[in-house]
């Protein structure tokens, strides 16, 4: 008796801990077998070109998102790569993810879903740059026809935002939770948009909110996250103001603020952070200053400066020892007004 409960728990233990049983590197390698129902090549309708990053769009009868929106698997557990969190995964056998079991609930919906969220969308960036394109490629693939939007489970008020500017009903939009395999009767996936923001973004983000702007010509952006805090970003601001800043922070405004306050902004200064992916809506020929942590390199905004025609300047900062976090820095303010001086 005591071996059969054993036997019993055991297996349903099992049953839980979801492992993959493949992988495939791209959305373009995925077959009939492996539940493809349709696959649509939307480079040309959406970019206007087709060179540089493909795009397209697939459906998966009974398509399955794991947990958070990390993965995205086919009926038969076979993991693909090139989006979500597995976007970089050269070597998936060594890939966490790939790796980890885990106890999921499997849950079940008939009905179509949209994958709009991108894993990490809970950030401003990844959400403006990386999940809000992939609308105009369901356009495109003419895909419009859905029960359900799959997004991140922490809520955001600029999410929120952009769904209503989208028009997707409140009842239409689920967040798919860290501890289930989400099971769909047919699930579209769109390819992941292109690091840092091809012309096609940003054209479409602006089209998005294109209300007339209202912000001042210099921009100092605030950085309102709790983690690798510019310490002397008061003296900086100070220093700034003294030469025309108006300083914000946008994460306390709506996408629309946000909007309008790049709109005519021909100088905009900011530590390293999601608010600078606003660059999209300053005009082109912009100024841009980064303040840059030591230890924390990405080039996502130099990349939509170069492609919304700004002017982009970086300077990297030092650690700030002595304070309680170790990832705070300082940026000295005689190297910020020497950086600015030479993109004038």
């Amino acid at each position: 008796m005591r071996e059969s409960l054993v036997r019993t728990l055991g297996n349903l233990i099992e049953k839980w801990l979801w492992k993959p049983a493949g992988f495939v590197p791209s959305l373009d390698a995925l077959e009939e077998s492996h539940g493809v129902a349709g696959k649509w090549d939307v480079t040309m309708a959406v970019s206007g070109s087709r060179e540089g990053h493909p795009l397209c769009v697939v459906e998966l009868a009974g398509g399955k998102i794991i947990g958070d929106l990390r993965m995205v698997v086919t009926a038969g557990n076979v993991a693909v790569g090139g989006l979500q969190s597995l976007f970089s995964c050269p070597d998936p056998d060594n890939h966490y993810l790939l790796k980890r079991r885990r106890v999921r609930l499997s849950k079940y919906r008939r009905g179509t879903a949209l994958l709009l969220g991108a894993a990490n969308s809970d950030n401003y960036y990844h959400w403006m740059v990386d999940s809000v394109p992939r609308w105009k490629m369901f356009e495109a693939a003419n895909r419009l026809n859905y029960d359900f939007v799959l997004l991140h489970p922490k809520p955001s008020r600029f999410q929120e935002e952009v769904l209503d500017r989208l028009n997707v009903p409140k009842t239409k939009r689920l967040r798919c939770g860290k501890y289930f395999v989400h099971q769909f009767e047919r699930l579209v996936v769109p390819a992941k948009p292109p690091h840092g923001a091809d012309k096609w973004v940003c054209s479409y983000l602006r089209s998005l909110f294109p209300e007339k702007s209202n912000g001042p010509v210099k921009l100092y952006l605030r950085r309102g996250a709790g983690r690798r805090r510019l310490v002397n970003e008061t003296n900086i601001e100070a220093a700034l103001a003294e030469m025309g800043f108006v300083s914000i922070e946008p994460g306390r405004l709506t996408v629309s603020e946000q909007a309008k306050s790049l709109g005519l902004a021909r100088c905009i200064v900011a530590p390293h952070g999601a608010a600078l992916t606003n660059l999209i809506f300053a005009p082109a020929g912009a100024r841009v200053l980064e303040l840059t942590h030591p230890g924390h390199k990405n080039e996502c905004f130099p990349l939509i400066a170069a492609t919304c025609g700004h002017q982009y300047a970086g300077i990297e900062g030092r650690l700030a020892n002595g304070t309680n976090d170790s990832q705070d820095y300082i940026v000295d303010v005689p190297a910020v007004l020497q950086a600015l001086g030479k993109i004038s």
